[in-house]
C-alpha cells in the first residue's frame, strides 16, 4: 500500500502523517515515512525520533 499526503502549508499534513504511520505500525504493518519537504523540521519529533546530522 502506498499513501501520499499533500496540501498547502499549515493544513495538518505532518500531524496526519505521523498519526497514520503510528496507527499502521501499531497494527503490525511495516511503515516507511519519506518527507520530501526540506523546510519541515518537525515531522521526526512527531514520530518520536531524534534528528541526527551525518
Amino acid at each position: 500500500m502506498k499513501i501520499a499526503i499533500c496540501g498547502k502549508g499549515g493544513c495538518g499534513k505532518s500531524t496526519m502523517t505521523s498519526l497514520l504511520a503510528k496507527c499502521l505500525a501499531g497494527r503490525g504493518n511495516e511503515v516507511l515515512v519519506i518527507d520530501s519537504d526540506e523546510s519541515n523540521y518537525g515531522l521526526h519529533r512527531q514520530l518520536g525520533m531524534e534528528w541526527i546530522l551525518c
